[in-house]
Formats: C-alpha cells, sequence, structure tokens
C-alpha cells in the first residue's frame, strides 16, 4: 500500500502498491452523509449531489503521494464534471495555508473540505477506509453507496476506469 507514514523514501511516505477494489452491487454500504466548510469558503453536503456519481480524495499537502496523484485527479475531474461528477478533497493534517497553497500548485479546481471540517467528515469515511490511509480515494454510487476504493496513490487511468464503470451502472439503471 502506499500511503503517508514513516519511511525511508522520503519524510512520511511509506513506498508499494495500491490497493484498488471495486465493491459488487449488492455487496455496497451507504456512504453516510458527507459535510463540511470548504477551503476559501462555502459548505459542501453530499445531499446536494444525491443522484449523482461522486469521488472524495483524502490528501494532505506534506504527503508525497498527493502530490503525485493531484494532477491526475484534476485530469479526471475536468470531463467527468461535464457528466455530472462531483469529485471533493478532504484535506487533513494542514492549515488553509498549505492547502490552498497545494491547490494553486497542481491546479486543482474541485472543492476540498478544509482540515478543521474534515474532523468531522472523516467518520463518514471510517467504514470504508482506514483511518490513516492518505491518499484515499472513494468512488460513490448515485445511491450513495461506496462501488470503489483506492487505498494509497491513485492514477489517471485507474481513477477514469473506476468513474466511467459506475456511470456505466448508472445509465444501464436508466
Amino acid at each position: 500500500m502506499t500511503g503517508c507514514g514513516r519511511g525511508s523514501e522520503s519524510p512520511g511516505y511509506v513506498s508499494g502498491d495500491s490497493v484498488i477494489e471495486q465493491v459488487a452491487v449488492a455487496d455496497r454500504t451507504t456512504l453516510p452523509a458527507t459535510t463540511g466548510e470548504l477551503l476559501g469558503s462555502g459548505t459542501y453536503d453530499s445531499r446536494d449531489y444525491a443522484g449523482r456519481v461522486e469521488a472524495y480524495n483524502v490528501w494532505g499537502s506534506w504527503c508525497a503521494p498527493c502530490r503525485k496523484e493531484a494532477p491526475d485527479l484534476q485530469r479526471v475531474w475536468r470531463p467527468m464534471r461535464n457528466r455530472g461528477v462531483q469529485f471533493v478533497g478532504v484535506d487533513v493534517k494542514d492549515n488553509d495555508t498549505a492547502a490552498v497553497a497545494f491547490e494553486r500548485e497542481f491546479g486543482v479546481t474541485y472543492p476540498s473540505i478544509n482540515i478543521e471540517a474534515s474532523a468531522a467528515a472523516l467518520p463518514s469515511f471510517a467504514s470504508s477506509l482506514p483511518a490513516n490511509a492518505v491518499p484515499s480515494t472513494l468512488v460513490v454510487d448515485p445511491v450513495g453507496r461506496v462501488a470503489a476504493r483506492v487505498i494509497g496513490k491513485t492514477t489517471y487511468t485507474t481513477l477514469i476506469a473506476l468513474v466511467r464503470d459506475v456511470l456505466a451502472e448508472s445509465s444501464d439503471v436508466r
């Protein structure tokens, strides 16, 4: 698993492979509502996006794998937002200044829940992600159930395939 923690490659980095899991429809669990204050301004409430595919990415500006995956997340977000997919970052263990600088450096344009709010938002992921899994990404189906998860750094190819699979499922149902 790739994640931030203790390691020898760089401070706070553990090298390894990511864990990627697609969850069968029958085995999916509902993600509790996720709410929080956004970096910059505004609020996020997942209930405002009911009926849409959502992707949540847990990140920190201090996390080497987060820095590597940020351009890929943005690259997936650009075309997927036009298909109704909502991306949301969940910033952890940062101050707002560092988080905003991270978003600016990597051109992140989807909203992120700030650190104070992420402490309240993270418990909604407790049944889907290990507590220290940074970075991690969840793809949630239009019914609000966890359809896929990547624990560790994701890539453009992996994430776009996961999102497209969930979008295809939802169009098959309609």
